[in-house]
């Protein structure tokens, strides 16, 4: 995504905020599918997504990550996350019903405070820079296409690889990345 389209943002322009949310649109809503809400539906997730991107526009920083697409999931996964924590945190309810599928960001998100995601806008970089300076090249193309909500074939076929090769490399991805965020 284009620094300038971002900026143009951030300073107001409606058109390039359509626009973000438009190329955006898609990962949303693959990002919402792997989530579950008690009494909402996939449309709920979606909308609650979009404000995690909308966050994201006004909030990025380009002089901390140059890639506005990993911060920007990164942002929608933790808005869908509060969403689904705030509806589960009333005292009558014991289960946690929130369902979520394999994923990088979605393990390392789900136990972060909500006050942290607010307050905290270093984590979003930690994460950044675990996946640029832990990761091989090919994990880390292989990961951000993952949270994207590209399938393993779909990930192998992009890089002329084997799906094989593809859950090779995330599961490398997740120790090296779980390693770096625990330590």
């Amino acid at each position: 995504m284009e620094n300038s389209l971002i900026f143009s943002a951030q300073n107001g322009d409606e058109n390039a905020v359509d626009e973000i949310f438009k190329n955006f649109k898609t990962k949303v809503k693959a990002i919402a599918r792997g989530y579950f809400l008690i009494g909402g539906d996939l449309d709920d997730l979606v909308q609650e997504g979009m404000i995690g991107l909308f966050k994201a526009i006004k909030s990025f920083d380009k002089n901390k990550s140059d890639d506005f697409n990993a911060f920007a999931l990164m942002c929608v996964n933790r808005e869908i996350i509060n969403c689904i924590k705030k509806n589960n945190s009333d005292k009558n309810k014991t289960l946690n019903y929130t369902v979520s599928l394999d994923g990088i960001a979605q393990n390392y998100l789900a136990n972060i405070s909500p006050e942290s995601i607010v307050l905290d806008r270093e984590e979003n970089g930690l994460l950044l820079k675990a996946i640029d300076e832990q990761l091989s090249a090919f994990e880390k193309k292989a990961v951000l296409s993952y949270i994207e909500g590209f399938s393993y074939s779909e990930i192998a076929e992009q890089n002329g690889v084997t799906a094989k090769a593809v859950d090779n490399a995330l599961q490398r991805a997740r120790t090296k990345l779980a390693g770096f965020l625990q330590g």
